[in-house]
């Protein structure tokens, strides 16, 4: 699926149940996608450089590995797979990837 903005894309991943978090944490919460920034797509030559969008790997963690917002997450991102299990914190979590555009402010988060 493809996403105009960052905002869009979190009130996507909003509107299905979880709770989106720009960055990572000491500890992981259920029903949570963390967002950590891989990289920005930049076009121009030289030192003349506009970004246009940024790559974002994406960790969702459940409490159930067929839980249904892992479902519908996976229509929302291709390319969604399981990670680990973690004893420690007793939920499943999976990862992908995806390519936002900027928004209107031209910022990661916009």
């Amino acid at each position: 699926m493809e996403f105009d903005s960052y905002k869009d894309f979190k009130q996507a991943i909003e509107a299905i149940g979880f709770e989106v978090i720009l960055g990572v944490k000491d500890t992981m919460s259920a029903n949570t996608a963390y967002l950590t920034l891989n990289s920005a797509k930049k076009i121009g030559s030289d030192n003349f450089k506009f970004v246009i969008g940024y790559s974002y790997t994406l960790v969702a963690s459940v409490e159930d590995a067929d839980s249904k917002l892992i479902q519908q997450l996976s229509e929302v991102i291709d390319s969604i797979e399981f990670v680990n299990y973690s004893d420690a914190s007793h939920l499943y979590s999976f990862s992908g990837s995806i390519y936002l555009p900027c928004g209107n402010g031209g910022q990661a988060w916009e």
